[in-house]
């Protein structure tokens, strides 16, 4: 069974369907996200990734990996046998929420206009 939690009256619903549960069960709750749309998918591959791949060389998959790199990764201190490195930890963009995906699509859309010279079409150009 999966609840959405709204309001009090949602909480007040979901404890009541708690009581009436027998024992072993298993309970997980998570806040809960706007993923990002088709729609802002589409226009990630084809006006971002497609036209900067094209531009640079690169297949579509590959800048798709250089951008998470370069806009959606951090530098990590880990310790292995006493021993301390840096490495850099990339995250996946589908894990992103609106938001932030809107402000990672930004954030390659300046640095491809300032560092590279190269307009990449707004959302609402598509």
């Amino acid at each position: 069974m999966k609840f959405v939690i709204k309001d009090n009256a949602d909480k007040i619903m979901l404890i009541e369907y708690l009581k009436g549960l027998e024992s072993d069960y298993q309970v997980e709750v998570k806040k809960q996200r706007n993923t990002r749309s088709v729609n802002a998918n589409k226009y990630y591959w084809k006006c971002i990734v497609q036209p900067l791949a094209s531009e640079l060389g690169y297949l579509t998959d590959e800048m798709h990996e250089t951008l998470k790199v370069k806009f959606n990764s951090e530098f990590e201190m880990i310790t292995v046998n006493e021993m301390t490195t840096g490495i850099q930890k990339v995250k996946s963009t589908t894990q992103m929420d609106t938001k932030s995906f809107d402000t990672y699509m930004e954030r390659i859309r300046v640095w491809a206009a300032i560092d590279l010279g190269i307009r990449l079409r707004m959302p609402n150009e598509y």
